[in-house]
């Protein structure tokens, strides 16, 4: 499998943002969309706009394993007193999507 550029990931959000304010959205639309992009891959857009190989300063995600992608943002989704944009983004990810976020993303490193 071949690594992922950011607009690889960004053209599908784009199709995602158009439809859904385009106002007549259908049910099937919505479907056709999560289909044609995967929730993961939807779900892990927002992380590619500051973790990605282009982003600067911090961090690529994709050295990282999926299991400990997922034991970093359920430790974010549990802390408390955390009030970073990774705590805020992290609360807002149930623990399935936090699963799918973290495999999506860990498949890179598994490929390296």
């Amino acid at each position: 499998m071949r690594k992922r550029s950011f607009l690889s990931v960004i053209w599908p959000l784009s199709l995602f943002g158009l439809a859904v304010c385009g106002g007549n959205n259908s049910p099937d639309q919505a479907a056709l969309i999560d289909q044609s992009t995967g929730k993961a891959t939807v779900l892990a857009a927002t992380c590619s706009g500051c973790h990605s190989d282009t982003s600067g300063g911090i961090a690529s995600l994709g050295r990282y394993s999926p299991a400990a992608l997922e034991q970093s943002l359920l430790s974010y989704k549990s802390d408390a007193d955390g009030s970073t944009v990774m705590h805020r983004l992290a609360r807002g990810y149930s623990e399935a999507d936090i699963e799918l976020i973290s495999n999506y993303l860990g498949e890179e490193a598994a490929e390296q």
